[in-house]
């Protein structure tokens, strides 16, 4: 089973370089360039096992607001944010729990976390965890 990944990034140039990362490592990926593109990703038939996004997303929704109707949608959902922002701006009050990246990162460790919340995701069991 591949597994479809949500990448949220407004950066054109970012985006592809991510896009294609994830892509080589064996994952389905629909790409959003705003968040309100991805909050309406987010309602159609499956939208993810995994949501990959920015915070900063400039005008609209931002990435908090994406994992929060990604984790209404499906509770389990693993969420990974990224981010360039100042150190107060990564952790504000009511968002849903997930990982961190801090850019600039190397492209292999979003290959390799990503990677990491999929499998959690597929435990032994047909369990799911979170991020």
């Amino acid at each position: 089973m591949v597994d479809r990944v949500l990448l949220v990034e407004n950066d054109e140039l970012l985006g592809v370089l991510f896009e294609l990362a994830l892509i080589e490592a064996g994952h389905q990926v629909s790409r959003a360039r705003s968040g309100a593109e991805a909050l309406a990703k987010l309602d159609e038939t499956p939208a993810a096992d995994l949501v990959v996004t920015d915070i900063n997303l400039g005008e609209g929704p931002n990435g908090w607001q994406v994992a929060r109707r990604a984790r209404a949608r499906s509770p389990q959902m693993p969420i990974l944010y990224m981010t360039g922002a100042r150190p107060d701006e990564w952790l504000p009050q009511h968002v849903p729990l997930g990982v961190l990246l801090l850019k600039p990162f190397p492209i292999n460790q979003l290959v390799e976390m990503a990677g990491s919340l999929l499998a959690a995701r597929h435990e032994p069991g047909g369990r799911q965890r979170s991020a």
